[in-house]
């Protein structure tokens, strides 16, 4: 089968202040489109609840040109890269994600990685043995809730980084959990199990694959232990791929999005891996396909009719590392029929927590965005 034609995806317009949050500070260039009009539909939403709560409404209805826009069917999806509550960035779990959290609450559906394993304490876990190992409390993506986020992918190098009793705690949170965690399981069927939905009205389908995992570590689900959805192994990958395909054969309109964990660590051009496999999610029918792992922002194209945004770098993360304090926020329209479209919002990570660019610093970030490299 041929596969998909590419294009590069080029988002150029120039983001303000992030929904609306500089106050008094010099004016600087209208927020993208799909950007404002998350930020519109917030708006709105607010609205209507002020309306519906009260007997003599006091808030100003929406105007015709937002409502018209707020009622389409186009959905508004956003997404970002690795969070967890490592040193500093624990501090998000009382302080939340500031105005990169409102972009995520804005759109109609939102979804990160959730890079850690879950548990309350250290009490009776082992560490695996490796460079960095991850463990945050259940208050964390509780806090991801509370800001916006709908799904998160547990599909990681980390998600098992304190052995199966580690595991065993982190499905045991995720069961406990109104926030939908797709990635993990106890059987392998779990691990690859969609999470499933409908997004004003329209059906959304949301898997996770993990590419990523050191040499002496199976973290595969098997012989009646859990494990992480892993595609590093041939078989693996052909499962993901089926799971998509399934959900696109399911509902040929649907959303089927893949949050995939890949690439090299620290590399800002994507490997002829990703790419590859990008193409076979994207004959497979995938919507979006969106990555993390390199810890680094990468570039986005689309295949054929699937938009692709290979790495969306550190998102709420600690880092001792300049480079990979780059962030922002992905907003992805999908229209009814034809290619979604993308815009980055583009942030920097300070004490740990994201922090949106504005003015002139966003421009240009968002203008390095658009030439990202291939080819690693």
């Amino acid at each position: 089968m041929p596969l998909p034609q590419r294009s590069l995806l080029v988002a150029a317009t120039a983001l303000c202040c992030v929904v609306g949050a500089c106050g008094g500070q010099p004016a600087t260039p209208a927020a993208p489109p799909v950007v404002q009009e998350a930020a519109e539909r917030a708006k709105s939403s607010s609205a209507s609840a002020s309306t519906a709560a009260s007997p003599t409404p006091s808030a100003t209805p929406a105007s015709p040109a937002t409502a018209s826009r707020v009622s389409d069917g186009d959905l508004l999806l956003a997404f970002a890269g690795d969070a967890n509550a490592f040193k500093a960035a624990g501090d998000s779990t009382r302080l939340g994600l500031g105005d990169a959290g409102r972009l995520l609450a804005a759109a109609d559906w939102s979804m990160v990685n959730l890079e850690t394993a879950l548990a309350d304490d250290e009490s009776g876990l082992s560490k695996q043995p490796k460079l960095y190992t991850f463990l945050t409390g259940r208050a964390f993506p509780e806090m991801l809730q509370r800001e916006g986020v709908d799904v998160v992918s547990l599909a990681n190098n980390h998600a098992m980084d304190y052995g199966v009793e580690g595991m065993e705690r982190t499905l045991a949170i995720r069961d406990a959990s109104t926030l939908p965690m797709v990635g993990v399981g106890r059987t392998r069927q779990e691990a690859f199990s969609p999470w499933r939905g409908a997004v004003r009205g329209r059906p959304v389908v949301a898997l996770a694959g993990n590419d990523i995992l050191e040499s002496n570590m199976d973290w595969r689900p098997r012989d009646g232990r859990p494990g992480v959805a892993m595609v590093k192994t041939e078989e693996g990958f052909d499962a993901l791929v089926e799971a998509v395909r399934a959900a696109r054969e399911d509902d040929p309109e649907g959303v089927v999005v893949v949050f995939m964990h890949w690439g090299i660590d620290y590399q800002v051009c994507t490997t002829r891996r990703q790419e590859s496999m990008a193409e076979r999610l994207a004959s497979a029918g995938a919507t979006i396909v969106v990555g993390t792992h390199a810890h680094r922002v990468q570039r986005a194209e689309t295949i054929g009719s699937t938009l692709v945004a290979y790495g969306l770098g550190n998102f709420n993360f600690y880092s001792d590392r300049v480079s990979t304090r780059e962030t922002g926020v992905l907003t992805v329209r999908v229209p009814t029929s034809g290619t979604p479209s993308a815009e980055w919002a583009p942030g920097r990570i300070v004490g740990g927590r994201p922090e949106m660019l504005t003015g002139a610093e966003a421009a240009e970030a968002r203008t390095r965005w658009t030439t990202l490299p291939g080819g690693c």
